[in-house]
């Protein structure tokens, strides 16, 4: 006999999750699948998708502050910030693909832009949450500092469904640079990129990324008053100049062909997995000769600190995962098909634990870790 499979739960409201939570003793929670290694509802567990609870609750543009369900398209947002001249500084990924407010806080993910201001978990003040018990939990506020209780904001970020349902999240923002500017460095060898990457990265000139690809090119994003983008371009030739390598091109760049293929997941193949993981800037040589040797396409972002892997759909992903122990790495697979999208190490497993059990006593939440 087949499985009968279990329902497809599509709640409208805060009440409906609540219910939801209450009447199902097991459930994915997902938004809109952009993620789609993140999606899959596991064994037994109903599939519960929050892309109908949807909408901006409140944007005061005077407080630089935006609150919105969980199921709201992080496009949307963006496009009624801009209407205001402000922006998501953490550059959320995947926003052209659909992706909700909510999932990108599950999934924990911030793009290019979090080098200067800093990633999601700077930017997020507050957020409500059905727990296991299908009560609704408030954490944090609508406003900057507060320090009362238990930080739930910064403790949903990353935990892909398993603590409880996101349903409302509260953002700072911050006014949109008026002029942006992407500058291509190529560079003679990747050891000598990493050296000048590192050089911009302590630098006083102020870059708003800086991404590094393997055949030694740095891409710099400058942002602010159109008058100070030239200044800073000039700052940044001399500052490259100054190196023995000789950097052999630095140009004006289309952003588009820059930016695009991490925002919204053309970095990969259509069978890739496309595979996200934190690095420290001093371990990428050695991170970068393990998959080179993997013969693997992957881009460094963040001067350094994350580096993005499209891993083969056709290899089995067990070879990345001991690639990454063997650097005592953890990273999270975001696209393709995966038995878990969690792979290398996990050093934070036991805590998470203890949390699960204060939120999600009856392990109602099936998360994808």
């Amino acid at each position: 006999m087949n499985a009968v499979a279990e329902p497809l739960l599509h709640p409208q409201s805060i009440d409906d999750v609540v219910q939801c939570v209450r009447d199902h003793t097991r459930l994915r929670v997902v938004g809109s699948s952009s993620k789609s290694a993140m999606t899959n509802a596991g064994s037994g567990a109903s599939k519960c998708t929050l892309t109908g609870l949807s909408g901006i609750v409140d944007h005061d543009p005077a407080e630089f502050l935006i609150t919105a369900l969980a199921g709201t398209r992080v496009s949307e947002m963006q496009a009624a910030l801009t209407a205001h001249g402000q922006y998501l500084p953490f550059d959320p990924p995947f926003a052209s693909l659909g992706a909700t407010i909510g999932g990108t806080v599950a999934a924990g993910l911030s793009g290019a832009g979090r080098m200067r201001f800093g990633g999601l978990r700077d930017f997020i003040v507050g957020i409500k949450i059905v727990d296991g018990l299908g009560n609704l939990v408030t954490g944090g506020g609508r406003v900057v500092k507060n320090a009362a209780g238990y930080d739930l904001p910064k403790l949903m970020i990353g935990s892909a469904g398993g603590l409880g349902a996101i349903v409302e999240v509260t953002l700072k923002v911050f006014p949109k640079p008026t002029h942006q500017k992407t500058v291509c460095v190529k560079v003679k060898t990747f050891a000598s990129a990493v050296k000048i990457q590192s050089q911009l990265s302590r630098s006083p000139i102020d870059l708003a990324a800086i991404d590094l690809t393997p055949d030694g090119t740095l891409w710099l994003r400058i942002e602010g008053e159109e008058a100070a983008l030239e200044s800073t371009t000039e700052r940044i030739r001399k500052l490259i100049a100054a190196d023995s390598e000789q950097p052999s091109l630095i140009t004006t760049a289309d952003p588009e062909v820059a930016w695009r293929p991490l925002a919204d997941g053309s970095f990969a193949a259509t069978n890739d997995r496309l595979v996200r993981a934190p690095l420290t800037p001093s371990a990428l040589l050695d991170i970068n000769a393990s998959l080179e040797e993997l013969c693997v396409q992957r881009r460094y972002s963040v001067a350094g600190n994350l580096v993005w892997i499209a891993w083969p759909g056709a290899r089995p992903i067990q070879q990345l995962d001991g690639c990454l122990r063997h650097h005592n790495i953890g990273a999270t697979v975001l696209m393709g098909e995966v038995p878990r999208c969690q792979i290398g190490v996990r050093p934070n497993a036991s805590m998470m634990k203890r949390v699960k059990m204060a939120l999600d006593p009856d392990g109602r939440f099936v998360d994808c870790l």
